[in-house]
Parts: structure tokens; C-alpha cells; sequence
């Protein structure tokens, strides 16, 4: 049995929508727009889903009582192709959407209600739509054939609160998204509110592993520095003890030397509890860069 992309579920999800009065106009018209073909010559959809397939034969029924003819592709995955064959047909929904000023028009009578807007970005994605798994990658995109379509779609689009990227890509020009809040708006927008739900948990799971994994490398990457700090510091008073150079410190760093001396492992803040809490950390470290630097000195002095 074939595994069903994200696009194919959600586009079958989509499907089960049932539209009516002014959205059930405004659905049809984003399917027949950025369908296959819109012209007086052929209106066609061609779509890999079923689903879509027989919602576009439906609506075209029921908004124009028109005849549609369905073909289907062999293969694992095959595409359908659903015509409407009749002349006088096609005039009539060409005139209805255009009064008939030309083939190719974006319309906006028909999308000036939200609930309408909502619908036809429905059609559109139905159309000619696709989104990747969110698990994978944020992106969702219109395919649109025709570049005056294109151009007053992304028009369409911002007005409608969401700016889309564009891209070439053959003979098509692509209007994506890829930035998660926008797609989880459209989603919910289009009625699939599910599906924006899921887009948020995979958002905080991701979120949420990517603080880990940053967590995870800080604390090693301070774990480094605290070991490399500490092996440095053992030297320089391991050379100054075996060049019985240690009584040369003054007497609050021979003290630290000394401690750091019998507790080589020990953390800055255990060799300030060992003292007591005397000093400070950072005064801790202090005294402990010093005693590198004497140290540093008496190396390059070739004395010792």
C-alpha cells in the first residue's frame, strides 16, 4: 500500500470541508485558477489526490451544473485528470468569474469577506499546493504556472497578512513559506487546525531538543575550559615544587599552591571551601593565574 505524503493527508483532510453559499464560490474559484488549465479553450485540474479530484468535479457541479469528464493514470501513484469537455460549459463559468474580459483575471469580488479569502487560499493549496513534513522542514508553497497569476497572487497573499518568498523554478513560479508561525496561521486559516496544532508540537520539541543540545555543548565546552584550567595550573606547581621554588611565593599563594598541590582534581569553588570560604572564586582564580605566571617567569628566566 502507498505511504500518503503530509501533502496528500492534509490535502485529504482539506477535502472533507464542505463549503457553502459565497465560500463554496470562492473554493471553486481558488481550484479552478490555479488549477491545470482556466480558459475558454480547456478548464482541467490535474492532481495526484483523489480526494481533490472528486471535490473539484463537486463543487463544479454544484455551483454550475456543468459536466466533468475524469480520467486516471496507471501506476503506484497516479494522477487524475478531470475536464469539463462542454463549450458552452466553460463559457459559463469563464463569464461568471470574469463577465467574460478575459481568460486569465484575479478576481477580487469574489474573496472580499475573511471567511471567503480563507476558502479560496483552501482552493489554491488544493490546487496546486504542497507543504513538507514539519518534522523535516517548515515549507509550504504555491505552484502557480501562470506569472500574472503569480504576481497578483503574492499581491493577494500579503493583503491577506502573509508575504510570501517566491522562487522560479521551470515553468512555474513557487510562493512559499517557511517561517513556522506564518504556516501555523495558514493552516489553521485554510481548516486544518489540526494540523497546525502538530506543526507547534513538533516546533517545541524541536525548540526544546536544540536547548538541550546548546545546553549540553556549553556545559562541555565549560567542563574544557575548567579541566585545561586545571591542568595548567597542577604544572606550574608541580615545576615549582620540583624546582623548590614554592617558598619563593608570597604566603597567600604558597597556601593556594599547596592546596592545589594535594587536591589536583578539585573544582575552584572545593579549594575555596578548603579554605574556609576566605576568598572568593574569582579571587581564587586569581591567585591561581599568578602562580602560572611565576611559574611562566622562572622557565624563561633559564635559571631553573
Amino acid at each position: 500500500m502507498e505511504k500518503l505524503s503530509f501533502s496528500k493527508k492534509l490535502k485529504a483532510e482539506l477535502c472533507k470541508i464542505k463549503p457553502t453559499g459565497c465560500c463554496r464560490i470562492a473554493e471553486i474559484y481558488g481550484l479552478l485558477l490555479f488549477s491545470r488549465s482556466f480558459c475558454r479553450s480547456d478548464i482541467s485540474i490535474r492532481t495526484k489526490s483523489k480526494e481533490v479530484a472528486e471535490l473539484y468535479i463537486s463543487l463544479i457541479r454544484l455551483c454550475f451544473d456543468a459536466h466533468t469528464v475524469l480520467s486516471e493514470g496507471n501506476g503506484k501513484s497516479p494522477d487524475y485528470i478531470v475536464k469539463v469537455p462542454g463549450e458552452a460549459d466553460r463559457n459559463k463559468i469563464i463569464n461568471y468569474y470574469d463577465s467574460g474580459e478575459a481568460d486569465w483575471i484575479f478576481n477580487p469580488k469574489f474573496v472580499k469577506r475573511s471567511c471567503c479569502r480563507w476558502a479560496f487560499l483552501r482552493g489554491a493549496f488544493l490546487a496546486c499546493g504542497s507543504m513538507n513534513n514539519p518534522e523535516k522542514d517548515y515549507h509550504i508553497e504555491f505552484a502557480v504556472k501562470d506569472s500574472v497569476l503569480a504576481f497578483a497572487s503574492s499581491a493577494f497573499f500579503e493583503l491577506c497578512g502573509y508575504k510570501p518568498k517566491s522562487a522560479q523554478r521551470k515553468s512555474v513560479t513557487a510562493l512559499y513559506y517557511n517561517d513556522s508561525t506564518a504556516i501555523e496561521e495558514i493552516l489553521s486559516g485554510i481548516g486544518a487546525p489540526q494540523y497546525s496544532l502538530e506543526l507547534m508540537e513538533v516546533k517545541v520539541v524541536r525548540d526544546m531538543r536544540n536547548f538541550i543540545n546548546r545546553k549540553n555543548n556549553f556545559e562541555t565546552a565549560n567542563i574544557t575550559k575548567t579541566v585545561n584550567a586545571a591542568v595548567k595550573q597542577n604544572e606550574a606547581v608541580e615545576y615549582l615544587s620540583k624546582k623548590r621554588l614554592l617558598n619563593l611565593l608570597p604566603d597567600e599563594l604558597y597556601e593556594v599552591a599547596v592546596l592545589r598541590k594535594d587536591n589536583p582534581d578539585a573544582s575552584l569553588s572545593v579549594l575555596c571551601e578548603l579554605l574556609s570560604g576566605r576568598i572568593s572564586r574569582s579571587g581564587m582564580n586569581h591567585r591561581l593565574q599568578r602562580i602560572i605566571a611565576f611559574a611562566d617567569e622562572m622557565r624563561l628566566s633559564g635559571k631553573y
